[in-house]
């Protein structure tokens, strides 16, 4: 403290030579504020060497050397989610024949990791379980009549399993892109209920390449934003009895087509293993028209858009080294 008051005497004496010897007020102050400024700085830290320390209650953070994208990236998690299907067949004229529509409930699970492999870093792998189960409004016609004749509540149930393996890439600090090639299976059962009711059972492959894109906005918080295009591959419908209609169960070959995926995620660190997330992914394809069975039927041109919103829960088993991350 004494060392402040003389420097602090020192600063007044200053200001009064500039202020009242030689040349006018300001160009005085001019010259002499330099020398203020160092001798406040001085002053300011001599002043803090001073004061005594006190130990402070702070809120728990993450080591600073957490990656908070590679401790998203290493993590087992499971999701509820509510899922909505949007079916859509059309006749070759392009008229409406049957609709499916409805969210149903169901549950998600996934497991990713992202390390280093010899020399390649940042090596992505993501495996992913999806089944979701209810009811959704079907709308469809009866042999020879107009779209909208029947309107009914039927069962339905899909199952997605999805794979991506690619490469991160450091673009910036608190960004990663990894370019990825995904592949994955689509299975959707449909019960039509009814007297003329049957069960079709529609599947296929595909894959394609896609973008991961994340944005650590704190150390605890990361967004993230993917897309997939690429083509489905080995689609097939394929016909059963359930009590209803009583027909010649038939598998339909059907075409292929472009397929595309969307999602948005947030992922939020609770404590260094245990994390919150939410997101939605949005999933968009067609099954292309049969050929003719040997009973003279075909499954029709259809259109398929899927909408899946989630919230859950994960586990992070990231293992960070000694090195402060640029996150």
């Amino acid at each position: 403290m004494l060392l402040l008051r003389l420097k602090t005497r020192a600063l007044v004496a200053l200001y009064e030579y500039g202020l009242w010897n030689g040349g006018s007020r300001m160009s005085s102050i001019a010259r002499v504020l330099p020398v203020a400024c160092a001798i406040l700085m001085c002053a300011a830290q001599a002043s803090a060497a001073d004061l005594p320390v006190k130990a402070g209650v702070q809120a728990a953070a993450l080591p600073e050397w957490v990656n908070p994208i590679l401790a998203v990236n290493n993590q087992l998690a499971i999701d509820v989610i509510g899922q909505h299907i949007d079916y859509l067949e059309r006749d070759v004229d392009g008229t409406p024949l049957d609709s499916e529509r409805g969210w149903q409930p169901g549950v998600q699970f996934s497991g990713s990791g992202m390390g280093n492999l010899g020399a390649i870093t940042n090596v992505y792998v993501l495996g992913q379980f999806t089944f979701a189960k209810g009811n959704t409004s079907y709308v469809g016609s009866f042999q020879g009549g107009t779209y909208g004749d029947i309107k009914q509540s039927d069962g339905a149930e899909t199952k997605d399993f999805d794979f991506r393996l690619g490469k991160g890439f450091d673009v910036a600090p608190n960004w990663m892109l990894t370019p990825y090639v995904g592949v994955g299976y689509h299975v959707w059962d449909r019960d039509i209920s009814g007297a003329g009711g049957y069960h079709e059972q529609y599947e296929h492959g595909y894959a394609g390449g896609g973008l991961l894109i994340q944005y650590a906005a704190t150390n605890r918080w990361v967004i993230s934003a993917n897309g997939l295009v690429g083509s489905t591959f080995n689609p097939q419908m394929a016909t059963s009895l359930n009590g209803g209609a009583v027909f010649t169960p038939t598998t339909y070959d059907l075409g292929t087509s472009l397929i595309w995926k969307a999602g948005l995620s947030s992922d939020y660190a609770i404590t260094p293993q245990w994390h919150v997330n939410a997101g939605f992914d949005y999933t968009n394809f067609r099954y292309g028209i049969s050929a003719q069975a040997a009973d003279g039927t075909l499954e029709p041109d259809s259109r398929t858009g899927i909408w899946t919103v989630k919230a859950g829960l994960g586990y992070s088993f990231y293992a960070p080294s000694a090195v402060v991350a640029k996150y």
